[in-house]
């Protein structure tokens, strides 16, 4: 009986692989489908979720009702509408963090990897930075600056911008010696053009994994920042400020802290599953290994 064909991308995706696809690597479809019902309630939270800063006394520290799903927090707030417009805070930071270090991580990584004068300057100050404590670093900057959405992306991205390049160079130093990249500089191909074409796409993959890590880790570190009172203002909704200001009041409202603290833990659970399921994908033996 012959093994089962597993399924590896070829470049183009058809309608009629998603069965396939779903089959072989579950992950991927659970934790992109999940990570995308989470982005569409995130942008239509105007049209569903009330009002996330309208305060009112009276009714601080309900219970959940018809008016308030989740009842309020401690200055009368709604905490479903503040969840809500939370995840949009959350993603945002986490999908652009992820995009800022995978874009700025490539460049450096593939340079570093294909010039080795370049390489020796470059990853030294790659592993000082990686020498550093992220959420410190991040602090560090915001209390510089002041905070922000802007200088909080900046901030996450920084410090993850050096694993990014770490890894990308170790593939282009594996890539740059394969026949085909030296035959196309033998036959006359600039060198821009054999990073473009040749050397570029191996390293698709890899990014595309690391970048799913990456995301993951910058919405936990805005959380924590935020929790700590240097991530987004406090007038923002955030996951982070939500549990930090309701911490006292664990005991009264539960909701006021469980309701951001389970959404969070959801979606890096959602990322996490997508990273795992397109290093499966791209690498099968990953999985064979487990």
């Amino acid at each position: 009986m012959s093994a089962p064909v597993e399924y590896v991308p070829t470049g183009r995706l058809r309608i009629s692989d998603l069965p396939r696809l779903a089959s072989r690597h579950p992950l991927v479809i659970a934790g992109g489908g999940l990570l995308a019902l989470l982005i569409i309630l995130a942008l239509a939270a105007p049209l569903y979720a009330g009002d996330p800063v309208n305060m009112d006394p009276f009714k601080r520290l309900q219970p959940p009702s018809d008016e308030m799903w989740l009842g309020s927090d401690n200055l009368g707030r709604d905490v479903f509408a503040r969840t809500i417009f939370g995840a949009r805070i959350s993603l945002l930071v986490g999908l652009l963090s992820a995009a800022s270090a995978a874009m700025v991580g490539l460049l450096i990584g593939v340079v570093a990897g294909y010039s080795r004068s370049f390489d020796n300057i470059v990853m030294r100050v790659m592993d000082g930075l990686m020498s550093i404590p992220t959420i410190l670093l991040a602090i560090a900057l915001i209390t510089l600056t002041g905070p922000g959405i802007g200088i909080l992306i900046v901030a996450i991205a920084i410090p993850e911008t050096p694993a990014v390049a770490r890894l990308v160079r170790s593939v282009v130093l594996g890539v740059r010696e394969r026949p085909y990249v030296e035959a196309a500089l033998c036959g006359g191909a600039h060198l821009p053009k054999v990073l473009w074409r040749h050397i570029l796409p191996s390293t698709v993959p890899a990014l595309m994994v690391q970048g799913a890590t990456v995301c993951a880790s910058a919405i936990l570190t805005e959380a924590g920042l935020s929790f700590l009172g240097v991530g987004v203002p406090p007038e923002i909704p955030s996951w982070g400020n939500m549990i930090a200001s309701s911490r006292l009041y664990l005991a009264i409202a539960p909701m006021t802290i469980f309701a951001p603290g389970v959404c969070l833990a959801v979606t890096v659970l959602a990322v996490n599953l997508l990273g795992d399921g397109l290093r499966d994908m791209f690498d099968p033996r990953a999985k064979r290994r487990r």
